[in-house]
């Protein structure tokens, strides 16, 4: 079973989280739990242990309590897999990464609306909870049956994690997937094929037939970000992973934030 922890919120981006863990657990052995973190406002000092410590929680927590009770109760009605969901008072990447690290859990779902600023993405992957994540995190973006999926990679992407990893999500499921070399680059407006590109994935077809795999499709292309996230748009999820130097620059992660498809990111 795929143990899986979810960042809920009352508000759309937690419907839609919730909504993909409870679709994906259609097709994947999976419990989920669902968990909500306020943050006390700037200034705010917990006050002591205890039944203290608790009022002031409980005083904090506010209608939110009532409102994701409600939320998750809502998706429970189709998703009995769905556990009844952790609050908590604190800073929430602490608290999801110290529950991540437990090792109770084996991927890590949050919720963002579609046409959120690229800002955020890379915000996100620069923050102290991604940089630390021992799991998958899946950025759900939309509600979409998952029906095919691109695994992406390029230069700096290490498949001898990608790949693995994302077989041990999806073994058994006979889910459909195409697999995409890219390179960006920084004019132009067509999409371009790359010539001679077998070698490219002499590795990754080792990897595959190791586990009995194979792609529908494979992908060598070239062109800038733009061009490329017109190639991903039909896919259901887009699965990469997160850059091993955190603080740069990293072409991949802008060509993700383009893309409007929910992302599943290994760490490397």
């Amino acid at each position: 079973m795929i143990r899986t922890l979810v960042s809920v919120y009352p508000d759309l981006s937690s419907v839609i989280a919730m909504n993909y863990a409870c679709r994906l657990s259609r097709i994947i052995d999976m419990g989920i739990q669902p968990i909500f973190v306020k943050e006390p406002e700037p200034g705010d000092k917990a006050p002591g242990v205890g039944w203290v410590r608790h009022t002031w929680e409980n005083s904090l927590l506010g209608t939110e309590r009532d409102a994701v009770d409600r939320l998750v109760e809502s998706e429970r009605a189709h998703c009995a897999m769905l556990s009844r969901p952790q609050v908590l008072v604190g800073d929430r990447d602490d608290i999801i990464l110290n529950n991540l690290l437990g090792g109770t859990y084996d991927l890590f779902v949050e919720g963002c609306l579609a046409g959120f600023e690229k800002s955020e993405l890379l915000q996100r992957v620069h923050s102290k909870l991604y940089r630390n994540l021992p799991c998958p995190v899946i950025i759900a973006r939309n509600l979409i049956e998952l029906s095919k999926v691109l695994v992406v990679f390029d230069d700096d992407v290490d498949i001898d994690k990608l790949l693995p990893s994302t077989i041990r999500l999806f073994d058994g499921t006979q889910l459909r997937f195409d697999l995409m070399y890219c390179r960006l680059l920084g004019t132009g407006s067509f999409v371009e094929p790359i010539g001679e590109a077998d070698a490219v994935f002499s590795r990754a077809d080792e990897i595959l037939q190791q586990h009995g795999w194979a792609p529908e499709n494979r992908l060598a292309l070239q062109g800038t970000p733009q061009a490329l996230m017109r190639q991903m748009e039909d896919y259901s999820l887009i699965v990469t992973c997160l850059p091993q130097l955190m603080e740069a620059d990293n072409e991949l992660m802008r060509l993700i934030g383009d893309t409007p498809s929910p992302v599943l990111l290994y760490r490397q």
